[in-house]
């Protein structure tokens, strides 16, 4: 059958690595005799229309690539995380939109911890996050997440994200072996094997162990039991229904170790299959190419096989995992039919799933993509009432925010049309390849990977052949393209001890997978470095399931053809923007503002504009800002108005499901209990001079005292005190927070058997008080609700001091003052049933919080700028002087500029002991171009190296 192709346009690039080497090549080929003339000219203008609108909004609104490289994997409380941004568009270009990057790290709960700000400068920044107890962090799982401002318009999907593990002090915690009897449905008892020893691998034999089963945050079961002899305990416990995230908490009695046992049972109920269709959907007289993907409880995928049945039970196809949970079938898709997938999961048992609904008329979409082949072998298919139809149809493909190809094509020579597309017209990356009518109504998105092998080449030379502990290693990085031409570009380098840091390759994210596959897809995706580092045709055919399943479909062309407003503007720099406004809120035009501050001395004023607006940014480089502004008349003085000042709500991530880290301490190997012990012994040595012993920790603290408390006890006189030096730390958070993280116990419970739900620090009723005001005078019938509300509506930008009473020591005067005579009979005073909150305001006004006329204190979230790692540099005459050197991350380099001949230069010391290092390199030439690399170096001792050198 001869076919009828009509292309209009193609979008040809002779280097992809640049916009301005990006151009458009328009030709005509010979109208087919089905098509009038004034028809094609008119869909060749359609055509060009929806290139314009397409270039015209990634002008307006580009999109913004966000990838991180840290120093390593995992971390101890106490580390550093030393990272590298990369900030590029769509074309792998430097961003020009945003000049600051915020990162929040959140913990399991997806509460966040930490917020910060990293300065970018064309393209690129770097920094370090300290993750001590004082920053608020505690063992457990966290997860980072990076983004602009700008970023906020299109979703957290394109954000970058990467989870991993804080360790705690090894002496504190337990080594567990755990073993799993998963039960086959609800209601079955699950019998859990813990075997616990200490650090050191000595069973913890006959100890008293406090254990809680937990759904979430929800308390299931409560036990006390004693391990025997070997350490071991054996938990049972019923599975109950539509329980999630399941762990068992084991407490040492007395206290002093603590482990979190996550239990994931994927119980056939609770695993997910889905069917997605080629093209989108089942249309009844064609074949489909169906991809599905299985997903246990723990949000990996799970290895099942299966087949397809019709409505009258007869099998039609069979399927059976590929890779990751993924795999793919064909499937002849007959008219009135129905289909069933009968699953068999991996424990055996069988369970159906329904297959999308057939359409009865439509379209097909059906793409051949193979690993060594130069070209796409792209065919749609239509239904016999579509071909009997004048119809045209757009065929576009779409990478990197560019149209690169576009044809017109009809189905009247018959129901399919096939065409072979040249890779080279695409970059190397994820390609839309899109189908829509030519009215622009969107039929099928398929994304396909095309892959030019054009990475860097990345080499390493070292100086030397052999090296021993505390040598001095030089490296020669050179780095050239496909063709061996050298590359000119920016990367960043990490060294770890492979005795202390497991690089898995696999599992992390790189720069190929952050700017070139992941922020495409949707959902978890485990191994994400498979896929890209490996070049087998298995790895390919697994990438085509990956972007089968988990692809997105969503169209945007819409969003192309009818641009809306964007809420989030682009930060280039810390800014001060706001409005000036008077009694009735109307804004005041043409008022001087001035704003100035202490640290740094700074004095700066501007006028409003017609709309009250103002403007102060191109502020010098500060840790901690505090500035106060100021609106006053023409004579200079204050006067009767309001100051707003723009800002950006925090962005909340939802709570999703992701698979669960895995602590460090259940089933560990070798690498991480070393790391564990190591980091042990690096807190020991910062507080352990070189020769000396441990002394028993003293401390002296001088008394924190909040001017203007009207603390019942006098200022300063509390349990606990936050004064005006750690409230400035705060910056944005609201009272809530403050002492959500600030107050050990502080939380919201709901005590049995009839006490409402109500704050409590360790069990004690909390009661608060404003400049000396009851709060329960003011709102007489205040319930939790309104409390809440009322915590989480004032910041710490208002107050200057809290102050916790919660011993009978303090908290005596406030429950005479303050609490019912009636409640007062019913109390020991001598008891710390409730204790109390002092707030100080800076207003002192008490409750109700006023802001001074003309007046705004104004803290703006810091940029956090980066410190140098330190690399120690040993010669022969000090080599005894020094501590022990424990470093797991052997060096970090976050700026290695190659110049014009591809060349760079770094240099490190080894550490204490024989091993080897991984060496990872990524960076990008700012140009399109990227490269990543990783090779070993082996640290052997002083006699073997001399023996090798000989």
């Amino acid at each position: 059958m001869k076919t009828r192709f009509k292309i209009l346009m193609r979008i040809a690039s002779l280097n992809f690595k640049a916009v301005n080497k990006i151009f458009i090549i328009i030709f005509c080929l010979s109208v087919s005799h089905h098509v009038a003339l004034s028809q094609s000219k008119q869909l060749h203008d359609t055509l060009l229309k929806i290139k314009t609108s397409y270039d015209s909004l990634n002008k307006i609104a580009p999109n913004e690539k966000i990838y991180l490289q840290f120093d390593k994997p995992y971390y101890a409380i106490g580390d550093t995380i030393w990272f590298k941004t990369y900030l590029l568009n769509s074309f792998l270009t430097a961003s020009d939109k945003s000049g600051i990057i915020n990162i929040d790290i959140a913990n399991d709960s997806s509460t966040l911890i930490k917020h910060y700000r990293i300065p970018v400068q064309n393209g690129l920044g770097w920094g370090n996050l300290s993750l001590s107890e004082k920053e608020g962090f505690i063992p457990g799982s966290y997860t980072i997440h990076a983004y602009t401002n700008w970023m906020r318009n299109l979703g957290q999907e394109h954000f970058f994200s990467k989870s991993f593990y804080i360790a705690g002090s090894g002496e504190n915690e337990w080594l567990i072996n755990k073993q799993l009897n998963e039960p086959t449905r609800n209601g079955d008892t699950v019998k859990v094997k813990l075997l616990l020893n200490d650090i050191n691998k000595i069973p913890a034999a006959n100890k008293t162990v406090r254990l809680q089963v937990m759904a979430g945050e929800k308390h299931l079961y409560k036990q006390v039991m004693q391990t025997d002899n070997n350490g071991l305990l054996n938990v049972n416990f019923k599975a109950p229904n539509k329980a999630r995230n399941l762990s068992i908490i084991a407490e040492s009695i007395p206290a002093g170790k603590k482990a979190v046992i996550p239990v994931i049972l994927n119980l056939p109920q609770d695993i997910d299959v889905q069917f997605l269709p080629e093209g989108g959907y089942l249309v009844a007289g064609l074949t489909a190419h169906v991809g599905f993907k299985a997903i246990g409880e723990d949000g990996k995928g799970i290895a099942v096989s299966g087949i397809i049945t019709t409505h009258d039970k007869k099998q039609v196809a069979e399927f059976k995992t590929f890779r990751y949970g993924m795999g793919s079938f064909d499937l002849a898709v007959q008219n009135g039919e129905t289909y069933t997938a009968k699953v068999t999961l991996p424990n055996g048992t069988t369970k159906e799933y329904p297959l999308p609904v057939i359409k009865a008329s439509g379209t097909s979409l059906r793409i051949g993509n193979l690993l060594q082949s130069d070209s796409l072998e792209v065919s749609v298919f239509a239904t016999n009432d579509l071909t009997r139809h004048n119809n045209s149809y757009f065929l576009i493909g779409k990478a990197r925010g560019v149209i690169c190809y576009a044809a017109i094509f009809n189905f009247n020579d018959g129901g399919f049309i096939k065409r072979k597309i040249a890779k080279s017209l695409f970059p190397t990356g994820i390609t839309h390849l899109e189908v829509m009518t030519a009215d622009k109504r969107p039929l099928h998105d398929r994304m396909i990977y095309i892959d030019h092998h054009d990475n860097f080449n990345i080499e390493f030379k070292p100086d030397q052949s052999n090296y021993a502990p505390r040598d001095s290693i030089a490296l020669k990085i050179n780095v050239t393209d496909k063709a061996g031409k050298p590359i000119a570009g920016n990367f960043s380098m990490a060294v770890t001890d492979d005795a202390l840091v497991k690089t898995d390759t696999l599992n992390n994210a790189d720069i190929f997978t952050q700017m070139l596959l992941t922020p495409e897809l949707k959902g978890y995706i485990d191994q994400p470095g498979y896929y890209l580092l490996s070049k087998t045709a298995e790895s390919w055919q697994a990438l085509d399931n990956l972007l089968l399943t988990q692809g997105w479909v969503g169209y945007d062309w819409e969003l192309k053809f009818n641009p809306h407003t964007l809420t989030y503007q682009p930060e280039h720099e810390i800014a001060v923007n706001g409005h000036v406004f008077n009694l009735f809120h109307k804004p005041v035009k043409g008022t001087n503002v001035l704003l100035f501050s202490k640290s740094p001395s700074i004095l700066m004023d501007t006028i409003t504009d017609n709309y009250g607006r103002f403007t102060f940014h191109h502020f010098p480089r500060a840790d901690t800002p505090i500035f106060v502004l100021k609106a006053v008349n023409k004579n200079g003085k204050s006067f009767n108005v309001g100051i707003a000042i723009d800002e950006t709500e925090p962005f909340i991530f939802p709570k999703i499901n992701t698979p669960a880290i895995i602590p460090w301490y259940i089933d560990t190997d070798t690498t991480l209990l070393t790391y564990s012990k190591n980091n042990s012994l690096v807190t020991q040595q910062e507080y352990l001079p070189l020769g000396g012993h441990i002394l028993k920790e003293v401390k002296i603290s001088e008394k924190k005292i909040v001017k203007g408390s009207q603390n019942l006890n006098g200022p300063g006189s509390a349990d606990m005190v936050m004064d005006e030096k750690d409230l400035e730390k705060a910056l944005k958070k609201n009272w809530f927070q403050l002492l959500e993280e600030n107050v050990k116990g502080f939380r919201e419970m709901e005590l049995p058997p009839h006490y409402p739900r109500w704050f409590y620090i360790h069990f004690q009723k909390v009661f608060f008080s404003i400049d000396g005001v009851f709060l329960n005078n003011i709102y007489p019938s205040l319930d939790f609700t309104t409390l809440k509300t009322y915590l989480q509506s004032h910041n710490a930008e208002d107050i200057k001091g809290i102050e916790l009473m919660s011993s009978s020591q303090y908290s005596a005067k406030y429950k005479g003052r303050f609490l019912p005579t009636a409640l007062l009979m019913d109390m020991d005073l001598t008891q710390n049933d409730v204790a109390f909150v002092e707030i100080t305001t800076r207003s002192g006004h008490g409750p109700i919080i006023d802001n001074t006329p003309g007046m705004y204190l104004y803290k703006p979230l810091p940029l956090s700028w980066p410190k140098q790692f330190y690399k120690p540099k040993y010669s022969v005459q000090d080599m005894l002087k020094h501590s022990p050197d424990l470093r797991s991350t052997i060096d970090w380099e976050p700026n290695i500029v190659t110049n014009a001949n591809g060349e760079a230069k770094v240099w490190f010391c080894a550490a204490d002991k024989p091993t080897t290092y991984t060496i990872i390199i990524e960076g990008t030439d700012m140009n399109g171009g990227l490269g990543y690399k990783t090779r070993k170096i082996t640290i052997a001792t002083k006699k073997d190296k001399a023996k090798r050198t000989n």
